[in-house]
């Protein structure tokens, strides 16, 4: 099975912000921007056949909806962002070094905000994953955020710099399952 990551479209006022399961709205114009550039990186095939499905956030619900105006994507709680915790709507200068740092000593482990750690968020991508294999599969399309293509992208390698990985907004990425 391929599945197509993509990130949602900027939010808006989110800079610096660890906005994590937030529903931040993004603005028309940049949803509209985005879509362009990713139906030029998806394959014809992939537009056309795919099983679409998002995150019930809105940046990622208003980009799959736009992706595929004549049919609903599905949408599904497996491919929300991380849980934060505590830390979602402050401004990352404002989370405590001492908690930035045990975060980055062990990022699979380590639940930010005492939200969901890494680890548990692969589990959570890679359930829904399989499930989708099972049923039958071959391509998926997936509107989601940086993190959940992070942790696929890693694909459970536990190595840390994997999810470091730059994922910019309206970026395509394939994982191959």
């Amino acid at each position: 099975m391929v599945i197509y990551l993509v990130r949602h479209a900027r939010p808006a006022g989110a800079d610096g912000m660890c906005y994590g399961r937030r529903d931040i709205p993004v603005a028309e114009e940049e949803t509209r921007s985005v879509v362009r550039s990713v139906r030029a990186l998806l394959p014809r095939d992939a537009m056309a056949e795919a099983s679409v499905q998002s995150s019930p956030l809105s940046r990622c619900a208003a980009l799959a909806h736009e992706l595929v105006p004549t049919r609903a994507a599905v949408m599904t709680p497996e491919l929300l962002e991380l849980d934060f915790g505590s830390w979602e709507g402050r401004a990352w200068e404002d989370v405590p070094r001492v908690e930035l740092d045990a975060w980055a000593r062990d990022p699979w482990a380590y639940a930010p905000g005492g939200g969901e750690s890494a680890r548990s968020a692969f589990e959570r991508f890679q359930r829904w994953a399989l499930r989708l294999r099972d049923e039958g599969h071959d391509t998926v399309v997936a509107v989601t955020h940086a993190g959940v293509i992070r942790l696929a992208m890693a694909a459970g390698s536990k190595d840390p710099s994997g999810l470091s990985l730059s994922i910019p907004y309206g970026s395509v990425h394939r994982v191959l399952l």
